[in-house]
């Protein structure tokens, strides 16, 4: 796992001894205290007031890793009270380690929630240990760093997950390459699917990094252990929303879909090897992304592949001009990827049935399924479903 975001409802739940370190300085209010408008906010409106902790100061000069926590002032449900809401996100490798490198587990639960609050300690909010198990959860980033091989490069994979589409899964899709084609980033509003060399992202300048927290810890450790000219796959999922964490957070749980979802629930089992790989199956095995992630040595290959398989199902006109859409389809995603097919395809031919262009890249990926991955997106896929973690003693035998 990575970044968690976690929130604790007051009241006493929490106590924050020096308040001036807080943009604005956090000054408590009670009811009888607010304007007439402020007790008549609506429930859309998320808080009365926002405070945000600035420690930067500390967190450098002693290079601890130091939460980002804000405050928020609300009112209560029934709109006759002040309520103060802690929200804390941190990245559990960083807390635990000062490095995003090696990898934390659902063992490391007592470790973080002891961390966690030492961390919040050396800036002045008390919470105890018990309070934050039972914290929400309103984000979760997860994630696995995976090694590659020299004969595998971090770059090549890129170029063929760029091909793939999420538009069916969230209802807004972006694909970008960013920092000169380093990092790959599939989003929407409440996930996002995200792929970059862990490594090379962590020597660049801040301004270019992906990671953009605790540099300094991080650059000293993997010159420590000599990763320099390593690459690391990293593939986070990140779930944003704390509705969205709720849903994919119980299915694996196999909860109802209702059930609260607590800070100590993420340490369930194997709940983290569980998300990822299905956020990956979920990506990889949809009809279009197969289109797009199969390697065949050439196109006459591809071609025959086809043939072949459209054959079994009859020698007629049907199966011949399923054939050769299914040729067409596979070409063209593999050259441009299924998002941009889909577009071309929108821009002449009328979008009120999508399903129809669907259909067609079902189809064709059934005829193309023996195919395999290539060689890149096989290992990493291998690798996932293994889930070695990194740590420090396999770092210490050597990759």
């Amino acid at each position: 796992m990575d970044t968690l975001i976690i929130k604790i409802y007051g009241p006493k739940k929490f106590q924050i001894l020096d308040k001036s370190q807080f943009v604005p300085e956090l000054v408590s209010r009670k009811y009888d205290e607010l304007s007439p408008s402020e007790k008549l906010i609506p429930r859309s409106r998320a808080y009365l007031r926002r405070f945000v902790l600035h420690a930067k100061k500390l967190s450098e000069s002693t290079e601890s890793y130091i939460p980002r926590v804000e405050v928020f002032e609300t009112l209560t449900e029934d709109r006759q009270n002040i309520r103060y809401i802690l929200k804390a996100e941190f990245s559990v490798p960083k807390l635990l380690y000062g490095n995003s490198v090696l990898e934390a587990t659902e063992n490391d639960m007592e470790r973080v929630f002891r961390a966690l609050k030492a961390a919040l300690g050396k800036v002045g909010i008390v919470v105890e240990v018990d309070i934050l198990a039972k914290a929400r959860l309103a984000g979760v980033h997860l994630c696995k760093n995976i090694f590659l091989p020299r004969s595998i490069k971090m770059q090549g994979i890129l170029n063929e997950l760029w091909r793939m589409d999420i538009s069916k899964v969230v209802d807004v899709t972006c694909k970008e390459f960013k920092n000169g084609g380093r990092v790959l980033d599939l989003y929407s509003g409440v996930i996002e699917h995200v792929f970059y060399d862990k490594i090379s992202d962590s020597i660049r300048p801040k301004n270019k990094r992906s990671d953009k927290g605790h540099i300094t810890a991080e650059r000293a450790f993997i010159e420590r252990y000599s990763l320099q000219n390593k690459e690391i796959f990293r593939y986070e999922y990140r779930i944003k929303k704390t509705q969205t964490v709720r849903r994919e957070v119980n299915a694996a749980l196999e909860r109802s879909p209702e059930t609260p979802i607590l800070f100590k629930d993420i340490f369930t089992g194997n709940i983290l090897k569980k998300i990822i790989l299905k956020s990956w199956r979920d990506l990889t095995e949809r009809p279009e992304n197969q289109l797009a992630l199969f390697r065949a040595p050439d196109k006459l290959s591809l071609l025959l592949c086809v043939l072949a398989e459209a054959e079994k199902k009859g020698t007629g006109a049907h199966s011949m001009n399923a054939a050769l859409t299914c040729y067409g389809l596979a070409c063209a995603i593999q050259d441009h990827g299924a998002k941009e097919v889909r577009r071309a395809v929108f821009g002449i031919w009328n979008t009120d049935h999508p399903e129809r262009l669907t259909r067609r890249i079902k189809a064709a990926a059934a005829l193309t399924e023996d195919l395999p991955y290539s060689n890149g997106i096989a290992f990493v896929d291998a690798a996932l479903e293994k889930y070695e973690l990194i740590n420090l003693g396999l770092l210490e035998k050597g990759i």
